[in-house]
């Protein structure tokens, strides 16, 4: 008799997250939905992650291989699935009980649909999609002056800034929003969001991909993850998503993403898109909107701008860090009379005739103070 195979099939890369991992397990374990199968891939980790006991449950699966990158280790989890249904998991975070059924419930109410999002919270409870589109994507618009994000006259739903339409959610979703998971939430203000939003992915990041389940047919589409760089290349896989597909958010928070670890204090691996990895995940960032969105429309006045500003971005966290070389042909590529860009032509002189990477550092700390008392 041919074993069942399971409908989700759930991908968790880690490398030396001994610290955070297990949190990431214990809530695949507490979903209300068990139909799934749980492929842990470990990319060579040197902590002690490979003592830990993964056999806890029979849905998971455990690959090991050497140390490629969290990029080639999805792919690894890809050439193993087994269900008809793919969703993500990071070894440092967790979702909340509710997760995988309401996904599959609205996936399998709308088979002509092929991925769903979800709003997430951070670790002190902050909806991390509005606060990325009112907090980071409105304010480049604004600051380079683009209605692109602007609501509608009357609208005051923020979510609105980014899609087409809004939704009650339907029967589907009732047996999955139990009060008790979210007591601090009111799940009946919950909303489905559609639209086609591959322009709007010019701004940056609308999901996470641990908040994020798609059908086997969206990967077979939109391919593997690349693997020529180090982080960052969750971007132009989601993008991809959106380019192909109609985008389905459902705005009940369903995902906690955490920055420090069991032991409340920040993991030894430390974050692949901040700290000392901010700005190399700027840099790969660059790299992929200017395959998506640049190369393409590069007399899109919005789009030059735009890049202006993701190239000041890069330049500033360069010479933070003294790479005093890179800030300058960033600031070279950022600078022109525009608002705020006019300051990389100084920026880029001080850090230009600075002796070190030191002193360009304390340079622009000096000139950074002085703006920002103006």
């Amino acid at each position: 008799m041919t074993p069942q195979l399971p409908e989700v099939s759930i991908i968790l890369p880690t490398y030396n997250r001994a610290d955070t991992i297990m949190r990431a397990v214990s809530s695949v374990l507490n979903q209300t939905f068990g139909d799934w199968e749980l492929i842990i891939v470990d990319d060579g980790s040197t902590d002690s992650t490979p003592k830990l006991d993964f056999a806890i449950d029979p849905r998971i699966r455990l690959i090991r291989q050497r140390n490629q990158g969290v990029a080639a280790a999805r792919n690894a989890g890809f050439a193993a699935v087994k269900g008809h249904f793919i969703a993500f998991m990071d070894s440092d975070d967790e979702w909340f009980p509710h997760f995988l059924g309401l996904a599959i419930a609205f996936l399998k109410a709308h088979p002509d649909e092929h991925y769903v999002i979800f709003e997430f919270l951070d670790d002190t409870g902050l909806q991390m999609v509005k606060d990325r589109i009112v907090h980071h994507h409105l304010r480049k618009a604004q600051m380079i002056g683009s209605t692109a994000l602007d609501l509608s006259p009357g609208e005051t739903d923020d979510y609105m800034r980014v899609y087409q339409s809004r939704h009650e959610l339907g029967p589907w979703a009732t047996e999955h929003l139990p009060e008790e998971h979210l007591p601090d939430r009111d799940v009946s203000e919950a909303r489905l969001y559609q639209g086609n939003i591959f322009q709007q992915t010019r701004w940056g990041y609308f999901a996470w991909l641990p908040a994020t389940v798609m059908t086997r047919h969206a990967l077979e589409v939109v391919g593997n993850f690349d693997t020529s760089r180090y982080n960052a290349e969750d971007y132009p896989f989601q993008s991809l998503l959106t380019r192909h597909f109609q985008t389905n958010f459902i705005s009940m928070p369903s995902a906690r993403k955490h920055e420090l670890g069991l032991d409340g204090r920040p993991p030894a691996e430390d974050h692949l898109a901040s700290g000392i990895n901010f700005q190399a995940m700027r840099v790969n960032f660059l790299h992929y909107f200017d395959q998506l969105h640049w190369n393409a429309n590069r007399g899109d006045r919005e789009l030059s701008l735009l890049r202006r500003y993701y190239a000041y971005e890069i330049a500033c966290a360069s010479v933070r860090l003294g790479l005093r070389r890179e800030a300058v042909s960033y600031f070279r590529q950022a600078a022109c009379l525009h608002r705020r860009f006019w300051r990389a032509y100084v920026l880029g002189a001080l850090a230009l005739l600075s002796l070190s990477d030191k002193a360009a550092s304390a340079s622009y700390g000096i000139v950074e103070n002085v703006w920002s008392m103006w």
